[in-house]
């Protein structure tokens, strides 16, 4: 199990990511039904695990809260006084939807200023790995273009080297005129729209796909169909109040 620095220097909470059979995970969790939207929930003592249709779950309660991955970008938001934190679910549909500003919306319209938020960015596929075509950019550029205006783009069109010695080969690329998206950089510029300042903000180097098997990536599945089917779990809880 990984665990980032900024989050487990914060007094009582917990978190990690993990493999979803990692016995060192907490067992009762909840989790979201998770439709690669934009919607964020508050947890209720009522809520059945699986049942709610949101990609993330914020709470100032005890229960540890999760979001299940396999290639999308999990983002665990804990306060520096630790009375909250949340898990979010980001695949580019719920990025490119505002589930980010959502999130660290259920923060300051508890009055917790985005100053007081810590956020680690868990493992997730690198633009190493994570080709897209060259309409998929268009569309993006159109409608996000906004973020990155005096700045890079969060994609390349020369396929970077990985971030950690992989263990497994990147692909090549499939299709011509396709570009290697950056989705954790993207998830950052997001961060920073709503007011998160970049060294309030931990970013894990692991990339789902190529730096080690035991890592789920749905992308490298489809890819090599014979790998069993995994997932990663990235959790957080108060742990103290």
């Amino acid at each position: 199990m990984q665990q980032a620095d900024n989050l487990g220097a914060i007094p009582g909470v917990d978190h990690g990511f993990c493999t979803i059979n990692d016995p060192l995970r907490p067992q009762a969790v909840f989790i979201c039904k998770q439709v690669h939207s934009a919607s964020v929930v508050e947890w209720q003592a009522d809520l059945a695990s699986n049942t709610v249709e949101a990609d993330g779950v914020c709470t100032g309660e005890h229960p540890p809260i999760a979001v299940v991955t396999a290639d999308c970008l999990p983002l665990l938001i804990a306060s520096k006084n630790g009375e909250k934190v949340a898990a979010v679910h980001g695949g580019w549909k719920g990025l490119q939807g505002g589930i980010i500003a959502n999130a660290i919306k259920r923060f300051t319209d508890e009055g917790i200023a985005t100053d007081q938020l810590q956020v680690a960015v868990g493992p997730s596929i690198k633009p190493c790995c994570y080709e897209v075509s060259r309409e998929f950019i268009a569309r993006f550029q159109e409608d996000q273009g906004h973020l990155w205006r005096d700045r890079q783009p969060p994609w390349s069109r020369v396929q970077p080297a990985p971030l950690l010695p992989p263990d497994i080969a990147p692909p090549a690329a499939r299709q011509a005129g396709s570009a290697w998206f950056d989705l954790s950089g993207y998830g950052v510029m997001l961060l920073q729209a709503a007011g998160i300042r970049r060294e309030q903000i931990e970013v894990s180097e692991v990339c789902t796909y190529c730096t080690s098997p035991t890592f789920a990536s749905y992308r490298r599945r489809t890819h090599h169909p014979q790998e069993v089917k995994t997932l990663i779990y990235s959790w957080i809880a108060r742990i103290t109040d």
